[in-house]
């Protein structure tokens, strides 16, 4: 009897831990108002003002600002940066190439930032702040998100967007957990 109730007891304190660790964090901290450009915003108009303000369609890769040096600070360390890239995506006076790049920056952040991201993502996508191809961006699973997929919190909010930006094949695939095993392989 002892240990079934230790048992009973253990499950729900590991069960609430769980949903602790992996339930969203709050960026209702970050400011909706423009600030001081920061160092994201530096890398970001720095790197876009370096292609000759190339679209990223454009662009052999449009990830290349991975590689570049303080590409690569960003993104290893990019939970500082999260509020800053809140308002790269919020503002009028970046283009989509430059929402892309930042969002590209923070495909590591940790998966409760990273969902509290697609939150804030999904509000800028509804006000038409960015277009259909930052969200795809946002959306498709890659770095942090890629080793989440079955994660329920991941998924209610991948379900939620995916049909609005995503072809319906690749949304079956993505939730299968085959995207996982062909993913290493794919790159960005």
């Amino acid at each position: 009897m002892s240990r079934r109730f230790w048992i009973l007891l253990t499950v729900p304190l590991l069960l609430i831990v769980a949903w602790r660790f992996w339930s969203p964090a709050d960026l209702s901290a970050c400011s909706h108002d423009a600030t001081a450009p920061g160092p994201l915003t530096a890398v970001v108009r720095n790197y876009f003002e370096g292609n000759s303000r190339i679209d990223w369609r454009d662009m052999d890769d449009r990830f290349d600002i991975l590689s570049t040096p303080e590409g690569k600070k960003i993104a290893g360390q990019p939970k500082p940066y999260t509020c800053e890239a809140l308002q790269i995506l919020e503002s009028p006076a970046f283009s989509q190439s430059e929402k892309i790049f930042t969002t590209a920056l923070m495909f590591q952040l940790p998966i409760g930032e990273y969902m509290a991201f697609m939150d804030r993502t999904h509000q800028l996508y509804a006000e038409g702040k960015i277009d259909q191809e930052v969200m795809k961006v946002v959306i498709r699973p890659r770095g942090t998100a890629i080793n989440y997929w079955w994660l329920p919190a991941w998924r209610q909010r991948f379900t939620r967007d995916a049909p609005s930006v995503l072809e319906a094949n690749l949304i079956k695939y993505v939730l299968s957990g085959h995207y996982w095993f062909d993913y290493p392989g794919a790159g960005f």
